[in-house]
């Protein structure tokens, strides 16, 4: 097994990597069928610029973009059919109370953001590995996330503005392309209705050279106290300011126990498991019991600040450490859903009102749960496709490390202009050259 010192020092949340695993590709086979779906896989897996994957990092991305597209899509129906009659009916049912918590996956991605930028910095200081330069770590960030960000922005900002017949929204663009919408304007709905979170992950992009100092702290029992007690000071300073500054909610600060939970996986990982966890069934009783009593603590809003960062830091050691859990994590299928989270968080919502409009009548007289288990499949179903697509045209080419140095290289393989090719020409014809010589 590699030495953790071969974690890349600029590894973003887009090339993850265990020193020890191959993509999650399945093997070749015979049939047509399988060699089909190889071939899907492949188009869908995410591009590595090391070659190297730790898979449970992109199952555990699937659950957390399946609660997002659960409570959008929940959402929708509600708004859009008689799904439920708003305060005329008892409490929704279990499936319903379950989809509407699904907004907290929100924060099960900041704690994979924590993890996966916490890495070559805790390697750095833990492990002896190469020091991060600062300036590959944000040029990273510039051409791997905001080429896709950027034409989805202004994707919608055209569809905006044709729908509406008005450039009312012009003002949000800014502030949204510059990450600034939150501080501007606050709660008020931008461009891109997700960019909420994406301007706190941006904020934690900025801060992590800093808060990766922890690292420095040699002593790992000092080091984790350090790390607990910062979480818990920063949950009981949001009890105080909770609701009193709106803006606040929308900064890092309402969120940071997330991506610190994120840094406190990452020592474990790095230093306890030594990049290869062990397998126990004793995990695995812990998920099977933890995922339902996790969305049961989602229900009540003190269990959810209290209790949730210390369920979501416990359920993603036993995707690492269980054993069928694990394997359910990183089924092929799942991590490449998982791994293409981004293009589908960005345009899922839009997916969502395109598709459901067609299939909000396809087994309407079922009851509520059933009949929202078989919108997700219908919608969930399309969501893939769509974005999957988009994934593969956008995203995927600007996970390559060097993609700007080759459409740059393209660029100048297309040829000199029809100016510098007459000039060529004339300087290469003997007759011209007199001729020109005599005038």
């Amino acid at each position: 097994m590699p030495p953790a010192a071969e974690v890349q020092p600029d590894v973003t949340q887009a090339d993850a990597v265990r020193p020890d695993s191959p993509p999650a590709v399945v093997p070749p086979s015979t049939s047509f069928f399988s060699n089909y779906s190889t071939r899907v896989l492949r188009s869908l897996s995410r591009e590595t610029s090391s070659g190297r994957f730790i898979p449970e990092m992109d199952g555990l991305r699937f659950v957390a973009i399946a609660m997002v597209i659960l409570y959008h899509l929940n959402g929708y129906l509600m708004a859009k059919t008689t799904f439920y009659e708003r305060g005329q009916m008892a409490p929704p049912d279990w499936l319903c109370r379950s989809a509407l918590v699904g907004l907290h996956g929100v924060e099960l991605f900041f704690v994979i953001s924590g993890f996966i930028l916490a890495l070559p910095f805790a390697a750095r200081h833990l492990a002896g590995a190469p020091a991060v330069s600062l300036r590959k770590y944000y040029l990273r960030r510039l051409t791997r996330l905001e080429p896709p960000y950027f034409v989805t922005i202004c994707l919608l900002l055209a569809l905006g503005v044709w729908a509406h017949r008005s450039a009312a929204i012009l003002p949000h663009l800014a502030a949204s392309l510059a990450y600034l919408h939150n501080v501007i304007y606050g709660a008020q709905s931008p461009v891109l209705g997700v960019a909420w979170s994406l301007e706190i992950e941006v904020q934690f992009y900025l801060l992590v050279p800093l808060l990766t100092l922890v690292f420095a702290i040699r002593n790992p029992r000092l080091r984790r106290v350090f790390l607990v007690g910062l979480t818990l000071a920063t949950l009981a300073a949001q009890s105080w300011l909770a609701g009193k500054h709106p803006r606040f909610e929308l900064s890092i600060l309402a969120y940071l126990q997330f991506f610190l939970l994120g840094f406190l996986l990452a020592d474990v990982f790095l230093t306890n498991w030594k990049n290869a966890p062990q397998r126990s069934r004793y995990w695995d009783m812990i998920a099977l019991a933890g995922w339902p009593l996790l969305f049961l603590a989602l229900q009540s809003k003190v269990l959810t600040h209290w209790l949730f960062p210390a369920l979501a830091f416990t359920l993603y050691c036993a995707a690492f450490r269980g054993g069928w859990i694990n394997r359910l994590f990183c089924n092929p299928w799942i991590t490449a859903v998982g791994g293409m989270c981004y293009s589908i968080y960005l345009i899922h919502y839009e997916v969502i009102s395109a598709v459901g409009r067609f299939t909000k009548s396809v087994g309407a007289g079922l009851p509520n749960p059933a009949y929202l288990i078989l919108q997700f499949v219908l919608v969930g179903s399309a969501i893939v496709v769509i974005c999957g697509m988009y994934f593969v045209v956008l995203e995927k080419p600007c996970m390559r490390r060097d993609w700007p140095q080759r459409l740059w290289e393209r660029a100048k393989s297309i040829g000199p202009g029809p100016a510098v090719i007459l000039a060529d020409q004339t300087e290469a014809s003997p007759s011209t050259n007199s001729s020109a010589s005599a005038a």
